[in-house]
């Protein structure tokens, strides 16, 4: 699971909007949506968001570390290609890139 389904989950779970978390934390609720949405997350805040949502600084931690563990023993043992791919780019290179799968899917959906 990644930090941002987690930090959602955790967070709908303490019945928390995004507004009400991103002030326990100090960010703005854009930033929330960002996080939850997979961008990267500053270690500063890490313990920032642990401390609101009252679980241990380790929760978002040791997570990756069993992914990052897990990954590496999988392609050790049958050498597949299981890998992912994280690409930092501006907001509205998202926003276009969305706006023109969404006409891709429709355009698809029409001619079926």
């Amino acid at each position: 699971m990644t930090t941002g389904i987690k930090l959602k989950l955790l967070r709908e779970k303490r019945k928390l909007s995004q507004e009400e978390l991103a002030y326990k934390v100090g960010v703005v609720q854009a930033t929330i949506g960002n996080w939850e949405r997979g961008k990267s997350i500053k270690m500063e805040y890490i313990q920032k968001l642990a401390d609101a949502l009252d679980i241990p600084f380790s929760y978002f931690w040791d997570e990756k570390e069993k992914i990052a563990d897990q990954l590496s023993k999988n392609f050790a043992v049958n050498n597949e290609t299981n890998f992912e791919i994280t690409i930092k780019a501006p907001n509205n290179l998202y926003d276009e890139l969305n706006k023109k799968m969404d006409f891709i899917i429709n355009r698809f959906n029409s001619i079926l």
